[in-house]
């Protein structure tokens, strides 16, 4: 893979531009908590990050390289929580390439 030699031949090189979904957006810490521990206990393989901006948490997961691998986990989520939504963001190339299913 063409990304998988780039990065070995520039380990500085550690983001690209990518997709997460974005699970929650709001004022409550427990609640963004709740929506981290979900995604651990559900989808270990997908990384939750959690920002805060005063007054407002975000948490996010995964680090998708194509929008359609971000979708195959969308469906999923949406049963406990319907207003995610895969958004553009900077991923991780090495858990990008974990996650990434090859068809793009």
């Amino acid at each position: 893979m063409v990304l998988d030699t780039m990065s070995k031949q520039n380990k500085s090189i550690r983001y690209i531009s990518g997709y997460r979904i974005q699970i929650y957006v709001g004022n409550v810490r427990q609640e963004a908590d709740a929506a981290k521990s979900y995604v651990y206990q559900s989808f270990p393989d997908l990384t939750p990050y959690v920002s805060y901006s005063q007054p407002t948490y975000r948490v996010k997961v995964g680090d998708f390289m194509y929008r359609s691998d971000a979708e195959q986990y969308l469906d999923q989520i949406k049963e406990q929580y319907s207003s995610a939504v895969i958004l553009a963001d900077r991923v991780e190339i090495k858990k990008s390439l974990m996650l990434s299913s090859g068809e793009q």
